[in-house]
């Protein structure tokens, strides 16, 4: 079974002032964020897609000697964009079954093990998309879309904290934000994803009501949180992140 894999680095990194650096290539316990990623899919994808934008020179600079491909997205429009970009560059291979989507700043914590059970689950329920979800006490202080599932614990929907009632704010399940898709579902549902009218941009999980929309099962696989940890989005985030995943590993 041929799967693809696309990790998502072409954002500008603009709050964590890198400075002519895509952040994905900034150090990360010695060793810059996206190896993680790309380490982590050796073996279990073919081919890796690497969707650049921002600073590219820095990302290809310390991914040389790995085997991965390129996409480029020239305008950063949003999850949703980049994955429409790295989607586009499969065309040239044979049709995988499935597609891996990860984001750059975050694959540092995530386990072969739970990549491969997360596929185990998607085939097991036929799921158009399934996603890596984690349950964290104190949700506000991640501000992560909130997860909510149906009374057969399939996922219908995921909220965004912006958008989230009080009562939606006090879920706990988290989208941690790493997709396994059908490859076929994906290729014909990418471009229905609708621009966000407050950011202009276009996100990765309005597939998830997408998918609901079509009749079709979105899995969550729940990891606890010291398997997901948090993305970087700023300077006070790298550390932090480093600081769980040094605390993870003692």
């Amino acid at each position: 079974m041929k799967i693809a894999g696309i990790i998502l680095a072409g954002g500008k990194g603009t709050r964590i002032r890198s400075h002519n650096v895509n952040k994905v290539s900034l150090s990360f316990v010695g060793k810059p964020l996206i190896r993680y990623g790309v380490e982590l899919f050796k073996g279990i994808v073919e081919p890796i897609v690497v969707v650049v934008g921002a600073y590219s020179h820095s990302v290809k600079e310390v991914l040389q000697n790995n085997n991965v491909q390129y996409a480029y997205q020239k305008k950063r429009l949003g999850t949703g964009h980049a994955t429409k970009v790295g989607l586009e560059s499969l065309n040239g291979s044979l049709n995988p079954y499935l597609v891996l989507i990860g984001y750059g700043d975050h694959m540092m914590f995530y386990k072969k093990d739970t990549v491969k059970r997360l596929i185990k689950s998607h085939l097991l329920h036929k799921a158009a998309l399934s996603l890596i979800t984690t349950v964290h006490a104190n949700p506000d202080e991640l501000a992560w879309g909130r997860v909510i599932r149906n009374k057969n614990h399939y996922i219908v929907d995921n909220i965004e904290q912006k958008d989230a009632t009080a009562e939606e704010r006090k879920i706990t399940e988290l989208n941690a934000g790493f997709y396994c898709f059908d490859y076929e579902f994906l290729k014909k549902n990418i471009g229905k994803i609708k621009k966000s009218p407050v950011s202009g941009e276009y996100y990765i999980n309005a597939l998830i009501h997408i998918a609901n929309e079509q009749s079709k099962k979105v899995v969550g696989l729940k990891v606890p949180f010291k398997e997901v940890g948090i993305g970087i989005n700023r300077l006070p985030e790298l550390q932090a992140s480093q600081n769980i995943y040094i605390h993870k590993r003692s």
